[in-house]
């Protein structure tokens, strides 16, 4: 299964939540488009950890970092890479769910298109 969707503008996707980090690459932006970082930060803290009782309790700060692609406060028409880095990840929270499916993650995408 491919992390690579869209035809004029492509989108790569990358990462998992146990590994250091998660991202995208944004290809075929146009030049000179604004972008509001307040406005991504906003909409970041929507999905945050913790929130719920139904959420994870590891403590994520979920700050977009964005990498290349952009220039006081517009897009520079180069590919746009923005990352999240995780720094409460542990590969062995995840131990018990190793040979389980989880609703809302690629788990099942993931076992059918790597065969287990």
């Amino acid at each position: 299964m491919s992390g690579i969707f869209g035809m004029n503008i492509k989108m790569a996707i990358y990462g998992e939540s146990h590994g250091k980090s998660i991202g995208v690459v944004l290809d075929g932006l146009p030049p000179g488009l604004a972008m509001d970082e307040a406005a991504i930060a906003t909409e970041m803290a929507r999905r945050a950890p913790g929130q719920n009782a139904l959420s994870t309790a590891r403590k994520e700060s979920d700050t977009v970092e964005i990498q290349s692609g952009f220039f006081n406060g517009f897009t520079t028409g180069t590919p746009l890479c923005a990352r999240i880095v995780n720094s409460d990840q542990h590969s062995k929270d995840y131990s018990i769910l190793a040979d389980k499916m989880r609703p809302g993650h690629a788990d099942y995408a993931g076992h059918v298109r790597y065969q287990g």
